[in-house]
């Protein structure tokens, strides 16, 4: 690999990243389990995308509740757009910042039982 090829994937990585990042229902670029998903750059580094040349692999984090199936077709076809090789994309994480559940109705409490929280359920079964 050339020095130019070199500086296309790094160019292309970052204009992934933008892309994913700018879709509503990405919370963020994910790292994978140990961080190891990511493209280096020089004086810094480029979290949840790596484009080569046989592949583009995006990990996302998405907000609740969005559907994770459709937030990652979705990023899919932006990536799609702009590379020429096959895209992976993997929802790493949920993020529940900015979400406020609706605690109204079915509130947990510490006198509990099982059958308040779940009414189908029986005690000692």
């Amino acid at each position: 690999m050339s020095t130019a090829d070199a500086g296309r994937e790094i160019d292309a990585a970052e204009v992934v990243a933008d892309a994913v990042l700018a879709i509503p229902e990405v919370a963020d670029l994910h790292g994978g389990q140990f961080g190891e998903v990511g493209t280096y750059l020089p004086g810094r580094r480029i979290t949840g995308v790596v484009v080569d040349e046989n592949s583009c692999a995006v990990h996302i984090s998405v907000h609740y509740p969005a559907d994770v199936r459709s937030v990652a077709e979705r990023v899919r076809a932006v990536v799609a757009q702009l590379v020429d090789v096959p895209v992976d994309v993997t929802v790493g994480d949920l993020s529940t910042a900015g979400y406020l559940p609706d605690i109204s109705e079915n509130v947990v409490t510490e006198s509990s039982t099982v059958t308040d929280i779940a009414p189908n359920i029986r005690e000692g079964n």
